[in-house]
């Protein structure tokens, strides 16, 4: 279970990170808009809500995300730190910064394992075990496009 949620995890970072790059002359905003809208399209097709389950499901998935996006924000500035950390601090202050770095990861698959519970009382199962595989393919779907658009970009075919 925590070997999935790393890989969870480690696929949204990539993701976002590169659908924030990916089209630099867009604003940021812009880009997380967009991204947001063709992540809603895809789920929505792949997951074929009734509306009642959409009425219960949606405010649930955008609570997670922000949730998520705040974690992985915090996961970054750590990851920042650590990187320019080594030679600059002393040994408690690296024992804090490993604490804090692994706490948030914990912090990341404990928002996981709580929504998992929400999500399960508005979905059957079968569909909260298929939103995950959905998540996973939008994101595999994110990184072909990003991808072609910088093979296509750069004179690659």
């Amino acid at each position: 279970m925590k070997k999935q949620i790393i890989v969870i995890l480690t696929g949204i970072f990539i993701v976002l990170n590169l659908s924030v790059s990916a089209q630099k002359k867009e604003g940021h905003k812009e880009r997380m808009e967009k991204y947001r809208a063709e992540k809603v399209s895809f789920i929505t097709t792949k997951l074929d809500f009734t509306p009642d389950e959409a009425e219960k499901f949606w405010p649930i998935y955008n609570q997670m995300e922000k949730e998520r996006w705040e974690a992985q924000k915090l996961r970054r500035e750590l990851e920042l730190k650590v990187g320019d950390a080594e030679e600059n601090l002393s040994e408690k202050e690296i024992i804090k910064l490993t604490r804090e770095f692994s706490g948030s990861l914990q912090k990341e698959g404990e928002l996981l394992v709580e929504y998992n519970e929400k999500l399960l009382k508005v979905l059957s199962p079968k569909k909260v075990l298929k939103l995950y595989k959905t998540e996973n393919e939008f994101r595999m779907y994110m990184i072909k496009k990003y991808r072609d658009s910088r093979g296509k970009g750069n004179g690659h075919p």
